[in-house]
């Protein structure tokens, strides 16, 4: 259980070679990295991370803190509530919640905005899975976030409104990190929001005053320039789908370079339609963007594992897409 969270970098564990890219790179420069599951990709009964169960994944991660002795990973639940994996019942986030704290996760990201429900019953809710967590674990650090996520064409609440609801959270106990949008938001292979820094600056002095951090979701895809314009005003940033276009853009190039076909997993990918969600100004046509913003996905299928094992008659492809990987760790860490 992590004592503190000094981390201002969270990372989607979108596949093996990014889990273990936070771990090498945490290790080598004696950084603290969060690693921040959501539901989709690590949960109680499964996800498209390897098919792990939360069990399974917290085993994995007692093996790489053993071979990288010197690493500082906080293990955190990203987006937990109802509706993040299609199940709107709150028996599916309670049992989340369960199961991330008998396997030593340090913090649960509280969302529930999707709930089904009026605002101050959503506010309850969350309440009641807030205390939840802390009667599970009283040193779990929790992290509130109860507003969708739309970018730079969202509707700014209030900032009254925002101060009300952290006062709410406040009352009975103090979050680790309080989300707000900033206007990011990754669609396709871009970052296609705009940093509201006015806004930010000013909801960034209230959550200060109340001793809570403000963390910012969607940072993916920013250049130095943009990430230092954070600097001051926001605590922790999340990035998370970057890593698997990374990942799948790699393993397609290495395809092309060593003439390895990538149909028959291209048309898994394809079929599947969870390109749906990325999509922005593109269409279902640009058959390549689709795979290559949701070829991660589908790691865990058989038509990619044959892939794998053609690619390592050439190289260690695992061995090259982590070192890519942490090349966008240190860009980010270096950068903030």
């Amino acid at each position: 259980m992590a004592e503190n969270i000094k981390a201002n970098l969270g990372i989607g564990p979108m596949s093996s070679e990014t889990i273990e890219a936070v771990y090498r790179y945490s290790n080598f420069h004696r950084k603290q990295i969060m690693l921040i599951a959501s539901k989709n990709q690590i949960d109680y009964s499964g996800g498209y991370v390897n098919k792990w169960t939360t069990k399974e994944y917290a085993e994995e991660l007692s093996k790489l803190r053993k071979k990288y002795s010197f690493s500082d990973v906080v293990n955190c639940r990203d987006h937990c509530g109802p509706g993040f994996n299609g199940n709107y019942k709150l028996e599916d986030t309670y049992n989340t919640i369960k199961s991330d704290i008998e396997n030593n996760f340090d913090l649960i990201h509280i969302d529930f905005c999707h709930y089904e429900g009026t605002n101050q019953e959503r506010l309850i809710e969350s309440k009641k899975a807030f205390e939840m967590c802390k009667s599970l674990n009283e040193k779990i650090f929790i992290e509130i976030g109860t507003d969708e996520n739309l970018g730079d064409k969202f509707a700014l609440n209030s900032l009254e409104d925002i101060e009300e609801e952290i006062d709410y959270f406040s009352s009975f106990s103090k979050p680790e990190f309080f989300v707000v949008q900033t206007g990011s938001l990754v669609m396709e292979i871009n970052q296609v929001g705009s940093f509201n820094i006015d806004f930010s600056k000013e909801i960034s002095e209230i959550i200060k005053d109340k001793g809570i951090k403000f963390k910012e979701h969607n940072a993916d895809y920013l250049p130095s320039s943009e990430i230092t314009k954070r600097r001051g005003i926001v605590d922790a940033m999340n990035i998370a789908p970057q890593f698997g276009v990374l990942q799948t853009s790699l393993v397609l190039n290495k395809c092309l370079a060593y003439g390895i076909n990538y149909d028959e997993w291209g048309n898994v990918i394809i079929k599947n339609k969870k390109w749906k969600k990325w999509l922005h100004k593109n269409t279902e046509e640009n058959k390549f963007l689709c795979m290559n913003i949701a070829g991660h996905y589908h790691y865990s299928c058989d038509e990619y594992k044959r892939i794998i094992d053609k690619l390592n008659k050439h190289e260690d492809i695992a061995e090259t897409i982590i070192e890519s990987l942490m090349e966008v760790i240190e860009h980010y860490e270096n950068s903030f």
